[in-house]
């Protein structure tokens, strides 16, 4: 990815030669303007004067850090794409940017000081985007989207999941997009916040199955039989008819149990545990398979282990993406693989993009991984060229040497 869309970085560190070191890297790479502040006041001023496109910040300040810059453009809802820098190890780094987060920032990572040209490219390739898209992301109307879910607009994009051992395709995740008549496709992050928020989920989850079902038997009458992996909030387990409907809708379809997986949701919010593992059982009854989903963020933790009868262990894409350059994700990352181990649960990476990733999860003993670097999400149709042509990742050849 070029640069040239950042037309304005503003850099913030107090070290005039880190600055400079900054402020010249980023003139390589091709962005607009790069700007620079020596503090957290003079920061928040240049921000308040003119909204940056990007905003590289140090943590480690006198008077104002970087942590207190954060808290207060967060105040002042400043919401700058932010790269944090420092020179402290990971794990600090990695605090940051979910404190960012968690304050409501645009934090896109954490980087090392000294800056360099790769890490900062292959960041900004991976996570940026430019704030036309940005602008995109706002809510569509809850009426537009119920007539969505009602007329059919919003239908599934696969995304493959292979063995990371050797890059063989194993299954799909079946993600939402909505294919608007006047606008085009649409992103989910568009209109699921508004399926959540009016109780929609279910609906949604159903119309998903429904398609994916008919899509499954349309691809084994070409000779393709693969897993399918559909999202289903753990709110939807409160439901008294919902295994029945799924069991209506499995039946009516002829597709083997096996081939579907139901990825859970929310588990640490549900309101009736009784009746939401009550549900989950009578799935896995029904020979369905169920995967904890966003394992290691604060919806999917050990406790919903002990829980629900889960297959399969999805880790979170925080404790992937980026994990071969943080020791600290990868000591967390091998101690949730020999867990599921021990438990003998299936795992699988999510968020894999870069081969440095895709071969150290693989190396690991991860068994399946799914993530840009693989494919990204797509229509059926392009699913079946691409499962056709069987690719393997680039790093698969050195991972079968180091595992034989």
């Amino acid at each position: 990815m070029p640069m040239m869309d950042i037309q304005d970085i503003l850099v913030v560190d107090d070290s005039r030669v880190q600055r400079r070191h900054a402020v010249e890297l980023c003139q390589t790479l091709g962005a607009g303007s790069v700007r620079e502040a020596e503090d957290g006041t003079q920061c928040l001023a240049m921000v308040r004067q003119q909204t940056p496109s990007l905003l590289l910040l140090d943590l480690e300040m006198p008077r104002q850090d970087g942590v207190q810059v954060m808290q207060q453009m967060a105040k002042l809802e400043m919401a700058v794409p932010i790269v944090v820098l420092s020179s402290k190890d990971y794990l600090l780094i990695s605090t940051v940017e979910l404190m960012g987060r968690e304050l409501g920032l645009p934090v896109l990572g954490g980087l090392q000081k000294p800056l360099r040209r790769e890490p900062l490219l292959d960041l900004l390739q991976r996570v940026w985007t430019p704030r036309q898209a940005q602008q995109a992301l706002e809510h569509c109307p809850a009426q537009e989207v119920k007539a969505a879910l009602e007329n059919g607009q919003i239908l599934p994009y696969y995304q493959p999941k292979v063995q990371l051992s050797d890059g063989r395709i194993k299954g799909a995740e079946m993600l939402a997009r909505w294919h608007h008549p006047e606008h085009g496709v649409i992103g989910p992050g568009r209109f699921i916040p508004v399926i959540e928020q009016q109780g929609w989920a279910t609906e949604l989850t159903m119309l998903m199955l429904k398609q994916g079902l008919k899509q499954w038997q349309s691809w084994a009458r070409q000779g393709l039989r693969l897993p399918l992996s559909v999202n289903l909030s753990a709110l939807s387990l409160s439901g008294d008819e919902l295994v029945d409907e799924i069991e209506r809708y499995m039946s009516g379809s002829n597709v083997p149990a096996r081939y579907i997986i139901f990825e859970v949701t929310e588990t640490a919010i549900v309101d009736n545990l009784a009746h939401a593992i009550g549900c989950a059982v009578r799935l896995r009854l029904a020979g369905l398979g169920l995967s904890v989903d966003d394992f290691g963020t604060g919806f999917a933790t050990l406790q919903q282990l002990t829980r629900f009868p889960f297959t399969e262990l999805k880790i979170d894409q925080s404790l992937v993406t980026g994990i071969s350059g943080k020791p600290h994700l990868i000591a967390v990352f091998n101690s949730i693989i020999e867990m599921a181990r021990r438990l003998q649960l299936a795992t699988v990476a999510e968020g894999i993009e870069s081969p440095e990733d895709y071969q150290l999860v693989a190396e690991r003993g991860c068994h399946l991984g799914q993530g840009f670097h693989i494919a990204r999400p797509m229509p059926a149709a392009d699913f079946l060229a691409w499962a056709r042509q069987k690719p393997e990742p680039p790093a698969a050849a050195t991972i079968k040497e180091n595992l034989s």
